[in-house]
């Protein structure tokens, strides 16, 4: 860029118009044809002034209504920069229409159900627990039913700091929220931290249930993009320059719906960028048990020793989704506004539940039927690489995630996700499009493929009548 491109800007003093309102106007249409790209330096005040022969402050103040429009931003003692992206760009979030029309589609018996993200009942550990629940009733009677402490049971909360330590996540049980679910640890942080406008950034593509979440508050969702090892660190530094984020809202290990976990350098990276701008990390642990490699799992939060993570864990995928029981770790600053916001929602998890899964905790332990679900998964997962491989190979690219419960497969460019997905559904296969996990515009067409509740046969008819779909889509293209 030309250094003098600034000063041809033409300041008329005998205009109606403000002189720093000229200035400003002329700065932005510099921005507008790209004659100023994103990040680039303005000159310093004086400078300015003194090749536009106007008085300092009438820079100050064209550079602070700039700033007020979100056009540029300003680092202390560095200078003003141009903004990489302006406020008015970023698209309204379409509020989860999708996900209305797919999740609710009907399984008619016989069909192929690639959205089912539950296990199979078989695996449920139904005995252990109905042993759980007896001991808890004879041994309480109708004290098992009273309610508890709204933080949760201590006993369930001293279990989960061991449980933690498994993973190197060192905690107080002082600092353990049960809750009912993820979804509500979600709901309860936006209840309790989020006010009108705040700006929240996902990743993109992300899970529909916390964006609607944070829409539900007033929130200002703002999406960024997904590399291969996670979100673009590039992007998403730019973006707080601008933007000042409650929270970035994360899933470091296979993400839904991409499948995609972060690097080591990238959560580390994360963490310094939590610290130099101040906002908090929520690190939704829904899938972490579900690893299929030798690699050991290293939350976010094991590495946190600032305190700037909200680590959210449930009980419903790795034990019983009817469970829906989890718990919050969280940094101590935000302990009082969570616990009052899960009082005034629910008062309290059920006593009852939670007295049980502490039982089957302390008496069969955590990793016996994480095993066994890991197990399955695993065999579960392989049966589902193998029949993309077999059945789509050149009509869809994918990641290998080596965990969790879904495949994520990128289509043609000539291939929309939501037509495809209505055309298998006729044939009585049912998948997940793209557009449901876009907060705003769909930028990728690509389909989940959940596996973890689909038989070999099922998977293997599914996966042909995908391939010929795309096939039919792609004969009939223009």
């Amino acid at each position: 860029m030309d250094k003098d491109s600034f000063y041809s800007i033409i300041i008329d003093k005998k205009s109606e118009l403000p002189l720093y309102q000229q200035l400003a106007e002329g700065l932005c249409r510099m921005i507008e044809q790209g004659i100023l790209p994103a990040n680039s330096k303005l000159p310093p005040i004086r400078r300015m002034a003194s090749k536009l022969h106007v008085n300092a402050v009438t820079v100050v103040a064209a550079y602070k209504y700039l700033e007020q429009k979100r056009v540029v931003y300003s680092l202390v003692g560095s200078g003003t920069y141009v903004a990489p992206l302006l406020i008015e760009q970023i698209e309204k979030p379409i509020v989860l229409n999708q996900a209305k029309t797919f999740v609710k589609q009907i399984c008619t018996e016989g069909a192929v159900n690639f959205v089912d993200t539950s296990m199979p009942q078989h695996l449920f550990p139904v005995d252990e627990f109905k042993d759980a629940f007896y001991t808890v009733l004879e041994r309480e009677k109708g004290n098992a039913f009273g309610y508890l402490n709204s933080m949760g049971y201590l006993p369930l909360r001293q279990i989960i700091c061991q449980y933690l330590q498994e993973y190197s996540i060192h905690a107080s049980a002082d600092n353990i929220q049960i809750i009912s679910g993820a979804q509500q640890g979600i709901d309860i942080i936006s209840k309790a931290l989020v006010n009108y406008g705040d700006v929240i950034f996902t990743e993109k593509p992300t899970f529909y249930g916390a964006c609607g979440a944070f829409l539900s508050r007033g929130g200002n969702v703002i999406t960024v993009s997904m590399e291969y090892d996670g979100i673009n660190m590039i992007e998403l530094e730019n973006l707080l320059k601008v933007y000042h984020p409650r929270f970035l809202y994360i899933m470091a290990y296979f993400q839904t719906p991409t499948g995609i976990s972060y690097s080591m350098e990238k959560k580390r990276k994360l963490l310094e960028l939590a610290e130099k701008y101040h906002f908090y990390i929520i690190e939704d642990d829904n899938l972490y048990d579900f690893y299929y490699g030798g690699e050991k799992i290293v939350p976010l939060k094991a590495l946190d020793y600032k305190n700037k993570v909200i680590y959210i864990k449930s009980f419903s995928k790795i034990l019983m989704p009817g469970l829906r029981m989890g718990f919050m770790l969280l940094p101590k600053k935000l302990l009082e506004s969570v616990q009052s916001a899960k009082y005034t929602t629910d008062i309290s998890t059920s006593g009852f539940l939670q007295k049980g899964v502490e039982y089957y905790l302390r008496k069969y332990g955590w990793q016996y039927h994480s095993a066994i679900m890991r197990k399955y998964g695993g065999e579960q997962y392989r049966m589902a690489v193998s029949a993309v491989k077999k059945h789509l190979k050149g009509k869809v690219d994918f990641l290998l995630p080596n965990g969790g419960i879904s495949l994520w497969l990128n289509l043609p460019t000539n291939i929309n996700a939501e037509e495809l997905c209505k055309m298998l559904m006729v044939q009585n296969v049912i998948v997940s499009p793209s557009s449901q996990y876009y907060v705003g515009k769909t930028e990728q067409q690509s389909i989940r493929i959940c596996f973890s509740n689909v038989k070999q046969r099922e998977m293997e008819e599914g996966m042909k009548k995908i391939a010929c779909a795309i096939d039919k889509i792609l004969q009939n293209a223009p």
